[in-house]
């Protein structure tokens, strides 16, 4: 998970969770989670990602929470196996999306 494509889309997904939830409209959300869906196809994380682009759809807000924070735990126990500057980002991007789950959970 180190190629250019996916370091830009860490960064702007970590830039974007930087900026708080609400100031991420949800057509953009969905699209990023469509994006990550399509790079991370066939892995638990993008089964989650797709759990969360339906509750986003759907007005599930009960359930965005709990899967924002699952999502951050996936991500944290991916950045294990990652390498140099991806690890690290991943690290990161774990903690905000299991911070932003516990924000509104």
């Amino acid at each position: 998970m180190a190629d250019s494509t996916q370091t830009v889309d860490l960064d702007s997904t970590i830039a974007a969770l930087q900026g708080g939830l609400t100031s991420l409209p949800p057509e953009a959300a969905v699209g990023a989670i469509e994006s990550w869906q399509q790079q991370l196809q066939g892995t638990e994380i993008a089964e989650t990602l797709g759990q969360l682009k339906q509750a986003l759809t759907a007005g599930g807000g009960s359930s965005i929470g709990s899967l924002l924070a699952d999502l951050g735990s996936q991500t944290s126990a991916a950045a294990g196996s990652a390498s140099g500057d991806a690890a690290s980002k991943l690290q990161q991007l774990g903690q905000l999306l299991a911070q932003a789950g516990s924000s509104i959970s």
